[in-house]
C-alpha cells in the first residue's frame, strides 16, 4: 500500500472543490471526483471513507485557510478601525478566491449531523473574537464605540454574507473600508 501524501490530498480536495462547485452535493459522484484528481477510486476512498468525509475535510481546508487569512489581516494594521477593514477585506478576499466555498458552507449546514463538529465552526469562532477584540481596542483608544459587540459583530458578518452573495463583482472600490465605516458611523449618515 501507498504512503498518503498531503499534496495528493490536496489534489483531491482541490478536485472536489471543482465537483462541488459545479453540482449540488447529492450529484457529485465519487467516480468524477477520482477522474477529475487523476486517481482510481480505491486510492480516493484510501484517503477518504465517503463523499461526506470528503466535503467535510474540503470545509476544514478551506476553514484553516480563513482562520490564517483573518490572523494575518490583524498583524499588519495599525489602528482598530484600520484592523476591522483589513479583517472585512480579508473575509471578502478570501472567498473571491475560493468561490466554490460559500455554497459549500451552506450545504453542510443542512447536512450536518448533531453528533459531529462543523468544520467552519473554528473559523466562525476566531472571526467574532478577532472582530470583537477590535471592537474593544477601539473604545480602549477612543476611536470608536460599539455599545454591543456580539450583537455589531453578528450584524457585521450577515451584511457581509449578503455583500459576497449578492454585491456586485467586480468588487467596488475600496468596498471593505465602506462597509466598515458604514456600521461604526452608521449607514443613515
Amino acid at each position: 500500500m501507498r504512503t498518503k501524501t498531503p499534496k495528493l490530498a490536496g489534489r483531491i480536495l482541490d478536485a472536489a472543490a471543482r465537483q462541488f462547485a459545479r453540482q449540488r452535493f447529492h450529484e457529485v459522484r465519487m467516480d468524477d471526483i477520482a477522474a477529475e484528481a487523476e486517481v482510481s477510486k480505491g486510492t480516493l476512498y484510501s484517503y477518504f471513507r465517503d463523499k461526506e468525509e470528503l466535503y467535510l475535510a474540503l470545509l476544514a481546508r478551506g476553514s484553516e485557510g480563513m482562520v490564517r487569512a483573518l490572523e494575518d489581516a490583524v498583524v499588519h494594521a495599525d489602528d482598530a478601525r484600520s484592523k476591522l477593514v483589513a479583517l472585512i477585506d480579508a473575509v471578502l478576499v478570501y472567498f473571491d478566491g475560493e468561490p466554490h466555498l460559500f455554497d459549500l458552507i451552506q450545504a453542510v449546514e443542512v447536512l450536518q449531523h448533531q453528533d459531529q463538529e462543523f468544520p467552519w465552526q473554528a473559523a466562525r469562532d476566531v472571526a467574532m473574537r478577532l472582530v470583537q477584540e477590535v471592537f474593544e481596542d477601539g473604545r480602549r483608544r477612543g476611536d470608536f464605540v460599539v455599545r454591543d459587540a456580539e450583537l455589531t459583530a453578528l450584524l457585521l458578518f450577515g451584511g457581509l454574507r449578503s455583500v459576497i452573495r449578492f454585491g456586485s463583482r467586480p468588487r467596488p472600490r475600496l468596498l471593505a473600508k465602506r462597509i466598515v465605516d458604514s456600521v461604526l458611523d452608521g449607514a443613515a449618515i
